[in-house]
Formats: C-alpha cells, sequence, structure tokens
C-alpha cells in the first residue's frame, strides 16, 4: 500500500515537472524582462496572454513593438522583428472630417506615411456648401474651396494612440456677403483667395489595423484681402481650427 503511494506521488511529480517545463510560454522584452506566459493570441498589432502562474485570472495585451523574442512551450522560438510590427498599419490613411460639417464643409483628406513611420504627408481638400450665410462657422467669411499641403511628425511613430504636431498650409477661394448702402439698399458678395497657416497638435486612435480615429487642432494665420466689402476682418489675422476625423488605413 506504501509501495503505491509513493509510485504515485512520483508520477504525479514527474507530471508537475513536465507542466511546468513544457506549458508554458516565454516572452522576452526589449527592455530585457522577461514574461512567463500562457499566450492566447498574436496579431498584427498585439500579443494576449495570461500569467502562467495564474492561468484562471486575467488576460494581459502588450504591443508587439515591445517584444523582442518568444520561445513557445513546445520550444520553438519566434524573433520579432522590426518590420513585423511596423506593417501592422497601412501607410496611406483617408480621413473625412467629421467636424468640419459645423462649418459647413464637406473636408476630405489624404495622409501617406513615411517608411520610418515618423513623418506623414496630409494632402486635405474642402469644399463649402450653403455659402448663401453671412459667415461660416467662426469665421467671417464663407468657404468655397481649399486645398494644402501639411506635415505630421510623429513623435513616437505608429502607436495605437500616437501624438502628432506638423505645419499645415491652405489656399482657398472665400466668399463675403455685404450689405450695400447704395439709392437702393441690397445685398452684395465678393469672392476672393485667402491663405492660412497652422500647427497642427492632434492625436490618433487605431483601435484596429485599418480604422483610425483622430482629433486635430491648429492655431496660426490667415490672410485675405477686400475690394468692394467694407469688412474689417480681413488683412493679416490670428485664427485657430478644430477637427474630429474617422480614416480608412490600407
Amino acid at each position: 500500500m506504501k509501495k503505491s503511494i509513493k509510485i504515485s506521488i512520483f508520477v504525479s511529480f514527474l507530471c508537475l515537472i513536465a507542466f511546468y517545463t513544457q506549458a508554458q510560454d516565454t516572452i522576452f522584452l526589449k527592455t530585457n524582462e522577461k514574461v512567463v506566459a500562457i499566450i492566447s493570441e498574436i496579431n498584427n498589432l498585439e500579443i494576449r496572454y495570461k500569467e502562467f502562474s495564474n492561468p484562471s485570472g486575467p488576460e494581459y495585451v502588450i504591443n508587439k513593438s515591445t517584444v523582442d523574442l518568444i520561445i513557445f512551450q513546445n520550444g520553438q522560438q519566434k524573433q520579432i522583428s522590426s518590420k513585423e510590427h511596423k506593417a501592422g498599419y497601412g501607410r496611406n490613411i483617408i480621413n473625412y472630417h467629421i467636424f468640419d460639417l459645423l462649418y459647413k464643409d464637406f473636408s476630405f483628406s489624404y495622409e501617406h506615411i513615411l517608411k520610418n513611420g515618423k513623418f506623414g504627408l496630409k494632402v486635405p481638400v474642402a469644399i463649402g456648401f450653403n455659402n448663401t450665410d453671412y459667415n461660416n462657422g467662426p469665421r467671417q467669411y464663407s468657404n468655397l474651396i481649399y486645398s494644402g499641403f501639411g506635415l505630421n511628425v510623429y513623435l513616437l511613430g505608429q502607436r495605437m494612440v500616437s501624438y502628432f504636431i506638423g505645419p499645415e498650409i491652405h489656399v482657398g477661394i472665400g466668399r463675403d456677403h455685404f450689405y450695400n448702402y447704395s439709392m437702393y439698399s441690397y445685398d452684395e458678395t465678393e469672392d476672393f483667395v485667402y491663405g492660412r497657416f497652422l500647427i497642427n497638435n492632434g492625436v490618433s486612435f487605431n483601435p484596429i489595423r485599418n480604422f483610425r480615429l483622430a482629433a486635430v487642432l491648429g492655431l496660426g494665420v490667415r490672410y485675405y484681402e477686400l475690394e468692394k466689402s467694407d469688412n474689417d476682418d480681413d488683412g493679416l489675422r490670428s485664427t485657430g481650427y478644430f477637427t474630429f476625423s474617422m480614416g480608412f488605413r490600407f
């Protein structure tokens, strides 16, 4: 009887050793830290796992870009290269600026992210609608159309949440509405060319590979000249701009 108990204990001990030596995955981070885990999922952006010492506990998520090497329970190794985790996000982004509807503009932009992930080249386009009003949002004129060029600098590269800053230039055609006080008073309009220079500060959120949300606040100056209107808002003035956009990455 005692012999059978000893054999059972010995077999259980061997099984326990086998479990601990074979069932664990080991994640080596770029900070030289080691995580003993049970990995449940590896995708283009993230690694999901549970602590090996607490398999019934919560699931953890780490960014794939922070991982250097994974050794699986069967001994297989996976080296995480810099190219692999950077390829998770598309480098081309088409944005629809939802918030610009308040300015009475249909606004879109295209952005191309360079290979290093630190710089984005942006081309915005905005077409105004309902230009019979005397002003358009916070401006003292109505926008007919504008386009331009911008440079976004992503200080920490492409991540799930990224902060960026950079200059943006707009050149467009605006329309001013004014009242002509002549013998027969009537409303008039005057079209003009305007320019804006902004320094943008923005935050982008990439919950999945092909979808992006972004909020941008731009501060700067704008300039235009009027000939017929006596509106004293023309000339060089400070200006601001805020937008919220949804984007498709590919």
